[in-house]
């Protein structure tokens, strides 16, 4: 198997392993203990995660703040020997706003861990409006 080929396996994994509500049990094993998640913007789940303490307690908030409405539904993931990106429609709902949107996760991947991962939202107003605050 190729760096490329494990590499969107790995992605599939992460995304796998959310869907099925593992949280950090399940994600463990896929990343690395000074991973860093990157979440632009200024809403409540807006940050920088480091360790996979702060990003699977990041990852576990997603329901929690949408009343366990938050799904990820993944459409795409393209690979090399060291990145991947996954692009999926985020859905929700969340204090009477609706979120139907397209993202992109861009993973760092080195000895088969993620390390480092960047969330860029399609429509970055829509985004920062429904994590908004209130």
């Amino acid at each position: 198997m190729t760096a490329r080929t494990e590499n969107e396996a790995l992605v599939r994994a992460v995304f796998a392993a959310f869907a099925r509500g593992k949280g950090g049990f399940g994600l463990r094993r896929l990343f690395a203990e000074d991973a860093i998640w990157t979440v632009p913007g200024r809403g409540v789940m807006a940050g920088v995660y480091r360790g996979r303490e702060e990003i699977f307690g990041f990852l576990g908030r997603l329901p929690k703040e949408t009343d366990g409405t938050y799904e990820s539904e993944l459409r795409d993931v393209l690979a090399s020997d060291q990145r991947a990106a996954a692009m999926y429609v985020a859905r929700g709902t969340r204090l009477g706003r609706s979120l139907e949107l397209e993202q992109v996760l861009l993973f760092r991947i080195e000895d088969g861990l993620v390390r480092e991962v960047l969330a860029l939202p399609s429509d970055p107003e829509v985004f920062e409006e429904f994590w908004a605050a209130s």
